[in-house]
This record gives structure tokens, sequence and C-alpha cells, in this order.
């Protein structure tokens, strides 16, 4: 863990924020992989995908606890089946596209 070095206080106040969230939770910022990464019991709860910590990283860490999988699931999988029927009409429209060609 020494590519991991603890922010105890950030600008925003994020990390005495998060622990209002979980106590359990300790914000460390990853040298190596130069990120911010979310800690709880010595054990890496989530990456986070943002440059800084701000109020994006306290929804992230919100959204991605255990007792919200569920809807957070159900959003992914809608989003999924949109994204999967948007491009299935894309490759339908290409094909017909081709067959108009031919014919």
């Amino acid at each position: 863990m020494n590519a991991l070095r603890k922010i105890t206080g950030d600008v925003l106040d994020i990390a005495s924020r998060l622990k209002e969230i979980d106590p359990r939770y300790e914000v460390y910022r990853n040298l190596e992989k130069h990120r911010f990464e979310i800690h709880a019991e010595g054990a890496l709860q989530i990456a986070v995908p943002f440059n800084r910590l701000d109020e994006r990283t306290l929804s992230l860490v919100k959204e991605t606890r255990l007792e919200n999988a569920d809807a957070l699931f159900k959003r992914l999988e809608a989003q999924n089946e949109k994204t999967e029927r948007a491009l299935l009409a894309a490759v339908r429209d290409k094909v017909m596209a081709n067959v108009e060609d031919v014919l």
C-alpha cells in the first residue's frame, strides 16, 4: 500500500462527507494508477473515475452501494437494451440499403 496516500482533508470536505455515508470509508490517492480510491476496512470499494474529489464522488458512492444494487442493475439493463435496439436498427437500415443497391 505504499503507492496509496490517505486523504484526510480536502477542499470540499469529501473525505469526511463519505464517512457520513459509511464510517468505514477512507479515501486514498493511488499514485501509481493516478486515481482516487475509496476503501473500507482495507479493501478497495470503488475507483473514482474523476480526476478530483467533488459532489460526483459522493453521488457515485451512494449510487453504487450494495443496497442500491437492484436499482443500478435495472438501470444498466434498460440502458443496454436501448443501446442494443439502436445498434440492431442501424444494422437493419444498413442491410436494407445494401439490398436496395443490389436490386
